[in-house]
């Protein structure tokens, strides 16, 4: 009885590559899902990410934040509080003078000191339309910046507590009167008192010679 010839059922070269090839585009397949897959965690865990999804609402009527400091929010995101008008005794105001004597030919250079005494940043108008320079002698009065004001400006600046501003103003040992009249007379020397004011806020009186 003839033999029969078996054949060989061993795959050929061509059928190894095929599946190894096969083997290898899917792990690389597998790979690059664990990599894409990876990268979304890591995107979803950022705070970046965290910052691309869409904001939770609330269910009407509940608040959005959970209550404390702040109201649950970060202090740094927390607006600047615009300040208010100062109040009154929040703004002090002190009256000087660059020296105290002043020679035949030197003009007082008058100084308004103008402080935030509250706790609070505050906003004052400083602007001329408040401002006032009173030059007296005794009972008399010799001159004030507001008898010729022509333009008068309001000024708005904020200050915030402890901090202060100057006004100067130079005198020309000018006499003046209500009206911007005219007055002949000239100051004559001796010791003047200088006030200054700022709205409804006066100084106490600054003392002064001229010789």
């Amino acid at each position: 009885m003839a033999e029969k010839q078996v054949r060989s059922t061993r795959p050929s070269k061509q059928v190894y590559r095929r599946r190894r090839l096969l083997v290898l585009v899917a792990g690389l397949l597998v790979v690059g899902l664990l990599v894409w897959a990876g990268v979304a965690i890591a995107s979803a865990i950022r705070p970046d990410g965290l910052a691309k999804q869409p904001a939770a609402t609330a269910p009407s009527g509940v608040p959005n934040e959970a209550p404390g400091v702040n109201g649950g929010k970060d202090p740094a995101e927390q607006p600047s509080p615009v300040p208010t008008g100062c109040l009154e005794g929040d703004v002090s105001v002190t009256a000087g003078t660059a020296q105290a004597t002043h020679g035949p030919s030197q003009n007082p250079v008058l100084v308004m000191t103008i402080k935030n005494e509250g706790k609070f940043a505050c906003s004052v108008n400083v602007g001329t339309s408040q401002q006032e320079f009173t030059v007296m002698s005794g009972n008399d009065r010799i001159f004030s910046t507001s008898d010729c004001l022509a333009a008068p400006s309001d000024v708005e600046i904020t200050m915030a507590p402890g901090s202060s501003e100057t006004a100067r103003f130079t005198w020309e040992r000018v006499r003046s009167a209500p009206g911007c009249k005219i007055v002949n007379a000239k100051p004559r020397p001796g010791w003047y008192g200088f006030t200054a004011q700022l709205g409804d806020i006066s100084s106490a009186k600054a003392s002064f010679e001229l010789k």
